[in-house]
């Protein structure tokens, strides 16, 4: 009888320098593992390098290689934890800020800056998890094929069109749209995005580095991954073809895409009920924590 081996995720990723950038500061991570429970588990992460220089790839590069270290050592645990999305929560946002300060100090004895984004997503058992500071993003497509952007820009021109300042289509082509107001390494402590929720086996994440997404409107990426996913294609072949896409539309910065897709995770309707409410009571505390900190602050 022939072994089988059990395949829980499927994945893939690509990377280019751009037209217009001799040096690639973007750097990917995908990891595939099993909690200390044997629960099958997956990560996801992209760091795009600021500054233009080898600075940029310097910070990136550190950023992921932490992140390494920090799965190896606690992500197993903490998944197969009780109430485990609240620590992993408390722990992922204690991490960043620790990348942070590394990124901070290491740019003070260099006498430089070193900065990056970093964009982490963790499947397990049905449930995502997203931590997230800068401008990478992350994508949601569901088996019946709707598209949905689950992360938020920490960019100047994103922060006027949530405040109703600006429109999406002047904030595509405004001089400021590449201006960060979080970030690892740079400026104050960062405002760590956290966020949860539920996913169907079949649906397909991607994250994207601005060197892609900004050559898209979102229904066009939207369009891609549907069109792509509809064929059934190899995961590898589907951030080939964003990659080559990217490209056609002439991107001017480095362009990364990374896509995973869970084949196993689905939970019954019990279950289901119960995780929805948890993840909303915890969004709801997350906010209210959010809005007492801008009074008391303002």
């Amino acid at each position: 009888m022939k072994p089988t081996i059990a395949v829980h995720f499927q994945y893939g990723s690509a990377t280019h320098t751009g037209w217009f950038r001799t040096i690639n500061e973007d750097r990917s991570l995908l990891r595939v593992g099993q909690t200390v429970k044997g629960v099958p588990y997956a990560a996801a992460a992209l760091a795009d390098g600021m500054g233009g220089s080898e600075d940029g790839a310097q910070a990136s590069e550190l950023a992921i290689r932490r992140l390494k270290e920090w799965l190896d050592a606690k992500v197993p645990a903490l998944l197969s934890a009780g109430d485990n999305l609240t620590r992993l929560e408390r722990e992922a946002e204690a991490w960043f800020f620790a990348v942070h300060r590394e990124l901070v100090d290491t740019g003070r004895g260099s006498r430089g800056r070193l900065g990056t984004t970093l964009t982490l997503l963790l499947l397990t058992d049905a449930v995502y998890f997203i931590a997230h500071v800068g401008d990478c993003r992350i994508y949601r497509l569901s088996p019946a094929g709707r598209c949905k952007r689950l992360t938020r820009d920490h960019t100047w021109v994103s922060a006027q069109v949530r405040r109703g300042r600006m429109s999406v289509r002047r904030a595509r082509s405004h001089p400021k749209r590449n201006v960060l107001l979080h970030s690892l390494g740079m400026g104050e402590r960062p405002d760590v995005y956290i966020r949860s929720g539920y996913y169907a086996p079949g649906t397909l994440f991607l994250l994207s580095s601005d060197g892609f997404h900004d050559r898209f409107l979102p229904r066009s990426i939207a369009a891609l991954l549907r069109t792509a996913n509809g064929k059934g294609s190899d995961l590898q072949e589907m951030c080939d073809l964003l990659l080559t896409k990217a490209l056609q539309r002439k991107s001017d910065d480095n362009i990364s895409v990374v896509l995973l897709k869970p084949v196993t995770g689905k939970k019954n309707a019990k279950e289901r009920l119960r995780l929805y409410c948890g993840l909303w009571l915890r969004r709801l505390y997350r906010c209210g924590c959010k809005l007492l900190s801008s009074l008391s602050s303002g």
